[in-house]
Parts: structure tokens; sequence; C-alpha cells
């Protein structure tokens, strides 16, 4: 049976209440016209192993199905909020506001959570304390190459913080982070033109250890059409991740020659695939190609 024949009736809005009777986490998708994706999505979080969630969707103005998509889904804890095309950050900053959750777990709307994703991160996080913001490792379907990795981030604070000076040290679509950061001012900057996860990270990670599951717990999908892909020229994101690299060695006092690093970001792009991994491996990145199963 597919997603879409499991859950048919309308959605049945959570009640915006705090205190005692708020779910333990959050877990937060910004969706704009992802007809085909959006159901798997949020099916996904339906049947997490920790239950006690709220499933917020901020639909960013779509134009597509995706607002009937997400009426045919039953499920009393998912609360669906659409509203006029505003952007993905001030989507994100208007979820994060919205949230009710402890906890604020993020998930692309084309990408899927395993079920234990959520339990697991909330019990590391609860015995955690210092730690703000956690992401575990990625099966990447990579459309563009036709190919299937399983990747692991550097699971330990210093580790991750090593990784922000060379390249992003986390997949988005897996963080899960305190929302008592809005408290401190802390949130995504809507006025940041790309890479707004990764700027907000760093602000973070300044005040706040941060860290990574070292297990697979998120299925992400990397495509043509996907709209970072689509609206995100790769000089572009190389030339922004090398601004922000540079910053994470001034923001995080890491040594004087993790600028380096920085610099070679620039030119990463004409690396052949091979030397890419190559990269990728002495950065800390664990990975491996081919079917995960």
């Amino acid at each position: 049976m597919r997603p879409d024949d499991a859950l048919r009736e309308r959605v049945v809005p959570v009640a915006p209440v705090r205190g005692s009777d708020a779910p333990r986490i959050t877990a937060l998708i910004t969706v704009f016209n992802e007809e085909r994706w959006i159901t798997e999505a949020v099916i996904s979080l339906c049947r997490q192993t920790l239950s006690d969630i709220e499933i917020l969707v901020i639909d960013d103005g779509s134009t597509d199905e995706t607002p009937l998509r997400l009426a045919a889904i039953d499920d009393c804890r998912l609360k669906v909020l659409r509203c006029a095309r505003i952007g993905r950050a001030a989507a994100l900053v208007l979820g994060v506001k919205e949230a009710r959750g402890a906890y604020v777990a993020i998930l692309d709307a084309d990408d899927v959570a395993y079920p234990e994703r959520l339990e697991k991160q909330v019990a590391y996080l609860d015995a955690h304390p210092k730690v703000a913001w956690l992401g575990c490792g990625e099966e990447r379907q990579d459309s563009r190459r036709s190919e299937t990795a399983l990747r692991l981030y550097p699971s330990e604070n210093a580790a991750v913080r090593r990784m922000a000076a060379r390249c992003i040290p986390y997949s988005h679509s897996s963080v899960v982070f305190r929302r008592s950061l809005l408290e401190e001012g802390l949130t995504y900057d809507p006025s940041v033109p790309y890479l707004i996860d990764f700027e907000f990270f760093l602000r973070v990670a300044e005040r706040h250890d941060v860290a990574n599951l070292p297990e697979v717990l998120v299925m992400r999908r990397l495509r043509q059409a996907s709209y970072f892909q689509s609206q995100f020229n790769r000089r572009i994101q190389n030339r922004a991740l090398a601004r922000l690299s540079a910053s994470a060695v001034r923001r995080l006092k890491l040594p004087m020659l993790y600028y380096l690093f920085s610099l070679a970001r620039l030119f990463y792009d004409l690396f052949p695939d091979k030397l890419k991994r190559h990269v990728r491996a002495r950065a800390g990145l664990r990975e491996r190609f081919g079917d995960p199963t």
C-alpha cells in the first residue's frame, strides 16, 4: 500500500498551547511545490518510534498539489500553516517561532526520516545538556550522478568544529536543535542570501557544544530539480562556503592555518570526483558508496 493510500482524511490542527501539554519535539518541514515527495516525508515523521511529537509544515505558497497532499494526511499531531511565498529562510524562522516542542527537528520536504531518528536524537540531547545542535548520518540518493552513498559526520564537538573550517559538518535535513536558542536571539537569518543553516550553525557553535550521532538516520535526495540545486550555482555556493568557513576559523577560535582550507574551497569544484572523495575523507567525512542494503 502506498503512503498516499494509508492516510486520506483532512488535517486536524494541533492547538497552540505550551507547558505540560507541549510535545517533546517539533519536527519542522518547509515546503514549496513538492507534490511528488511531501507525503512520504510527512509520513516518515508520523511513523517515528517516538510518538510525543508535533509535525509542523510551513507551506511556503505552493502552487501545485502540495496543499492537497497535506490535507489528505490524517494525523492529529500534524499542523499545516500555509502562507504567501516568503522564501525558505523566512519560512524556517516562522516554523521555529511556531514550534511548541523543547527541540526542533528539521526535515527537507523531499527527504525521509528513519523510524528511530527522533527517539535517538531526543535521548542524546536529554543526556547531553551542553549540546544545542545535533545531526546524524545520512543516506544520500544522488540522481545527478546516479549514485547512492552513506555518509557519517564527525560526532564529537571538537571534531565537528574543526570540520566547519573545511566543509559543512552536518546534514541540515538531520539536525535537531534546542528551541531555547530562540530565547538567546539565535535562529535562522532571512537576510543571509546563501547557506542560511550554516550561518545559523556557526552562531550556535560560538556559544554551545555541537555534535552528530554516528549512525545513518535520514535519507536525503540530491536532485537537479531540488530548490538548492536549481537556485544555487556551484561557483556561488563555493564562494559563500569559503567565506563562512573562514568565519568559522574566527568564530570558533580554530588555528590560523585553517584559513587555508577556506582558500582551497574556492577551487574544490574543479577537482575530479575521486579527488573530492579523498579531500572529504581527509576532512573527517566517512562515506560508503553503492547500495546501502
